[in-house]
């Protein structure tokens, strides 16, 4: 029983119209295009052509259009929830980067489980974006309030809940939020 030659084998037919805009040597090593330099991406076994691993790494993500919904309403619903939290402890000022981490990594198993094994290239930024807007909802509001008192008699610099920084905090705890959960829906 023989093994085929690297010679006899048909070369790899990568997706895509990649042309080498000027004569060049190199080849791809899937497809045997001709490639320049600053096209080559670097692999364990040669250089490879950008359409060769456009098309390997659109091979890992299984999610169509509609799986983005599921994502886009739990992350709303849990900014939402992020937000209340982050103002019920805004005051509290080690509090809201404790509880920021932990909220946006809650969010993120939550969407992890509901996709069971779905597998979108941007999940991670839907959901950002859509913790974000959930929870300014519910933190800009009050923030605007207090800026807008400052200039008052009655805005004179207060602690606690009602605070510029008891209303600066929660701001602080919601990027936390939206670094945690960027972290554990990138892994």
């Amino acid at each position: 029983m023989s093994t085929p030659t690297p010679a006899a084998m048909p070369p790899f037919d990568c997706p895509g119209n990649y042309v080498a805009p000027a004569p060049t040597t190199l080849r791809c090593a899937k497809c045997s295009r001709p490639l320049i330099v600053k096209d080559a991406k670097r692999t364990p076994t040669g250089y490879v052509c950008p359409y060769y691993v456009k098309a390997r790494v659109a091979t890992f993500y299984n999610a169509s259009v509609i799986d983005y919904l599921p994502v886009i309403v739990i992350a709303l619903i849990g900014g939402v929830i992020a937000g209340i939290v982050m103002r019920a402890v805004g005051g509290f000022i080690l509090f809201a980067p404790v509880v920021g981490g932990a909220v946006g990594a809650g969010v993120a198993e939550v969407i992890r489980r509901v996709m069971k094994g779905k597998r979108g290239q941007n999940f991670w930024l839907v959901a950002a974006i859509s913790l974000v807007l959930g929870a300014g909802m519910v933190i800009l509001g009050p923030l605007l309030a207090v800026l807008a008192l400052a200039g008052t008699d009655s805005g004179r610099l207060q602690y606690g809940a009602g605070s510029l920084i008891g209303s600066v905090m929660p701001l602080i705890g919601l990027a936390i939020a939206v670094g945690a959960l960027i972290t554990r829906m990138r892994i």
